[in-house]
């Protein structure tokens, strides 16, 4: 039976897959747009963010009310307004009046009205850690890890102004807090702290002590809330609130577009070739063959098995990929 560490490995491995199939489906679509070919790659990149959103979806989203996950897909699309440029920052903005006004057709969802837009939360890490914030750690709803001599938490930007006007080493690191809990859960202490390195350094070598890519920051926003939209679609539909259902999937549409775009920016990492199509397909076997092997996995240490059996149970559109490979 395979230990919790060597599930969780999987799992990180999975989702990296499925990340990359996406990135590749954008890639591609947008050589094949208007071909049978683009047409395949639609579908497979709709396939695959659906499965991302199983993924991540089994064992989390059935703990939660239809009311809580339309606000957080309210909270995501104002952060997405504050991380984005015009017009698409205004766009974000209406995508989050537009989920209130989804969830008032269905039954009972009892949803506030989007706040002004908000400011960005910044993951940073801060050296050293003042008597007062030592103390506000205990009272934060936001996780933080103490780490070297600081800690790593989330601020928002008054926060992190203020810290900075009080003298001390403020990075910002570009996690937000469910990677930060993400990457904390994992287990692994040394790959924890290894990648807190590389943030680390990467924000001391900028001018502006701004580490990492806001571009990844932003794309990541955009994975998280795909995620969100995408089981709240599948929420709707099974609690049978059809009026909010129809009024969502304009709304999901917009986020794909936008995602899409974003997505098919990203370059081409690893073993990616001067071949979108072919690397869909490549990649679509690596996560066919992971989902399916930790799927049958006897035992389950990390309580995961789960989530690889709904993506293997979710299928594949390999084949019909594969006709259109030259």
């Amino acid at each position: 039976m395979a230990s919790v560490a060597a599930e969780r490995a999987a799992f990180e491995q999975l989702a990296a897959q499925l990340r990359s199939a996406a990135a590749s489906s954008a890639r591609g679509l947008q050589v094949h747009r208007g071909t049978p070919a683009g047409s395949s790659l639609d579908s497979q990149l709709e396939h695959t963010l659906d499965r991302l959103a199983l993924l991540y979806g089994r064992g989390t989203y059935e703990n939660l009310s239809t009311a809580d996950i339309v606000q957080a897909a309210v909270d995501n699309e104002l952060r997405l307004a504050a991380a984005l440029d015009e017009p698409d920052a205004s766009a974000a903005t209406a995508r989050a009046r537009a989920l209130v006004d989804a969830a008032r057709r269905g039954v009972r969802l009892h949803v506030r009205e989007p706040a002004a837009p908000v400011m960005l939360n910044r993951g940073v890490y801060v050296e050293p850690i003042l008597p007062e914030l030592e103390r506000s750690l205990w009272h934060r709803e936001e996780p933080y890890l103490r780490w070297r001599d600081g800690a790593v938490l989330v601020l928002d930007e008054d926060e992190l102004a203020a810290l900075r006007a009080a003298g001390g080493e403020v990075d910002v690191l570009f996690l937000d807090p469910d990677e930060l809990l993400d990457l904390d859960g994992r287990g692994d202490r040394p790959a924890l702290e290894a990648e807190l390195e590389r943030r680390l350094a990467a924000a001391r070598a900028a001018p502006d002590r701004v580490g990492d890519s806001a571009d990844q920051y932003l794309l990541r926003l955009l994975h998280a809330q795909s995620i969100v939209l995408r089981n709240l679609r599948d929420r709707l539909a099974e609690e049978g609130h059809q009026s909010a259902y129809a009024a969502l999937l304009p709304i999901l549409a917009e986020h794909r577009a936008l995602f899409e775009k974003r997505l098919a920016a990203e370059p081409a990492t690893g073993a990616a070739t001067q071949d979108p199509l072919g690397d869909s397909i490549d990649t679509e076997r690596g996560v066919q063959a992971l989902a399916g092997r930790w799927a049958a996995e006897p035992g389950d240490p990390a309580g995961l098995r789960g989530r690889f059996g709904v993506v293997a149970e979710a299928g594949t559109r390999l084949a019909e990929l594969e006709q259109h490979r030259a």
